[in-house]
């Protein structure tokens, strides 16, 4: 372990990381649109958490791709890592990585700028929220590739329970009612209005 570039540790963990972070994205997103943890978490820290996961996953992923301006051993430019098909070492191994990066990309800037794309705003970011399942799978298939202790024991129950968590997921989305929507009280305003279904909460991350 002394042997070993302090690069390499870096580039591994931060990578890791990323992969973990990028899972529990998706497993939040997915219960939030049921009500497999009833009242335990809210539809709203459901989707706090879901939103800050995201930037968290992707800023790992930043510092992973950086670190690997500096490792001594294989050198990357920084077109090497952000275009698909360049990097001289593993070529196709990183190019699943890159288009993992960009799958989260879009995502990101549009639950920024919803709100100021009017009426689109929610067709938008429906359609970069598909594009964003994208990553997962290609960031799997990168941690699986360019690992070089992928397969050690440890690795793979990192990945197989990822990956149950992501079934029981997608599991509760199809077998669990959504949360109820819940309107708030007469009495409050003769003018209030129903809150926000979790469908719509989504669109806030």
């Amino acid at each position: 372990m002394a042997e070993l570039p302090w690069t390499w540790l870096a580039i591994r963990a931060s990578g890791i990381t990323a992969w973990g972070l990028l899972t529990a994205v998706l497993v939040y997103g997915l219960l939030l649109r049921t009500r497999l943890l009833g009242s335990w978490a809210s539809p709203i820290r459901l989707m706090d958490l879901h939103r800050w996961l995201g930037v968290t996953a992707v800023a790992f992923l930043i510092v992973h791709m950086a670190l690997l301006l500096v490792d001594p051993v294989i050198r990357f430019n920084p077109a090497q890592i952000l275009i698909p098909g360049l990097a001289p070492w593993q070529p196709l191994a990183v190019a699943l990585g890159t288009l993992a990066f960009w799958a989260m990309i879009p995502v990101q800037l549009a639950g920024r700028f919803r709100s100021r794309l009017g009426k689109a705003g929610a067709t938008v970011f429906k359609r970069a929220h598909w594009v964003a399942f994208a990553a997962w799978p290609l960031a799997t298939a990168h941690y699986l590739m360019a690992g070089t202790d992928a397969l050690a024991d440890w690795s793979l129950a990192v990945l197989v329970m990822g990956a149950g968590l992501i079934v029981v997921g997608l599991l509760a989305r199809g077998f669990v009612p959504p949360p109820a929507r819940a309107t708030r009280p007469a009495a409050t305003s003769p003018k209030a209005q129903p809150v926000a279904p979790a469908d719509a909460l989504v669109g806030a991350s």
